[in-house]
């Protein structure tokens, strides 16, 4: 089922009895955990998925984020992830805009025309939608400059040239925020076949989360960790067993023809590997000499 990663998925997930499990953004679980604070007794962790990047494309006479305020800042469907985020950001960097709730295909088409001046959208890089907006189109990517306001909820990170060629130079970059994204099962329904389906799904998809990290697929599956916690919520059952279970043994790949790349160990599906250590300790780095001086 389509969802919004957001209040919505939230909201299948805990009432309708065709939803076993969900993708949530983790500033919508904050903000629903703040507002419900049993909601982590009635939820559990499937696994905790790869940052996603915050995208503000703006119009190209638009300098920067502060050069948004008083504008009309297309958020997303109200309760969607990109939504929840894009409050978020604007609240913690102090910036009073006009917010819309036009889907992120219909937001960029405004922007195109002129007719708003700033789209959010949040999704793991490279963002399809992002990705097809044409150098001409009149848009850029505006950098949110990363500080004290915005330490306690994201991380910093960028966008690179070989993420967006068409809109993003050779030689250049645009410095971001990244928010979190989990798949959830909920431990608080009636139904007994509801925890069945998700013992189910892990058993299918764990043992052969490899193969989605190889070659030829989203870039951001090699950032997933598969052992990673999210504090203050359980784990699933299968999930819990099979990483106590399988953790010392090769991920058994999914049926693939000859031509498909050969999906990496379970080793590399459980942890990041020496250079996406060194990356992101590069890149924190980075950021740290910048905020000094």
């Amino acid at each position: 089922m389509l969802g919004d990663a957001g209040a919505g998925n939230l909201a299948l997930l805990l009432d309708d009895p065709n939803v076993d499990i969900a993708f949530v953004s983790s500033d919508a679980l904050a903000e629903a955990s703040a507002k419900e604070k049993s909601l982590a007794d009635k939820l559990e962790l499937v696994a905790r998925l790869s940052p996603q990047e915050v995208h503000v494309l703006a119009r190209a006479d638009i300098g920067g984020v502060a050069g948004l305020s008083g504008r009309q800042v297309n958020f997303g469907p109200a309760g969607s992830a990109s939504a929840v985020t894009a409050a978020a950001l604007f609240k913690a960097l102090g910036l009073k805009v006009e917010p819309l709730s036009l889907d992120a295909a219909a937001a960029i088409e405004q922007l195109k025309q002129g007719a708003i001046s700033a789209a959010v959208i949040v999704g793991g890089k490279p963002s399809p939608l992002v990705s097809a907006i044409p150098a001409n189109a009149g848009i850029r990517l505006l950098p949110i400059p990363f500080g004290v306001p915005l330490e306690a909820a994201y991380l910093p990170t960028r966008l690179e040239p070989a993420d967006y060629p068409s809109l993003i130079r050779a030689g250049g970059e645009v410095s971001t925020i990244a928010t979190g994204m989990v798949l959830l099962a909920t431990r608080s329904k009636d139904d007994p076949g509801s925890a069945e389906r998700v013992d189910r799904f892990v058993a299918a998809v764990f043992p052969r989360f490899a193969e989605l990290q190889a070659q030829g697929r989203h870039p951001k599956w090699r950032e997933v960790n598969l052992a990673a916690s999210l504090p203050g919520f359980k784990r699933s059952r299968a999930a819990e067993a099979w990483l106590a279970g399988r953790s010392d043994q090769p991920a058994r790949p999914m049926a693939a023809s000859a031509s498909a790349a050969q999906a990496p160990g379970l080793p590399e599906a459980l942890i990041m590997s020496k250079e996406q250590q060194e990356a992101l300790f590069t890149r924190f780095i980075e950021w740290r000499r910048g905020k000094e001086h």
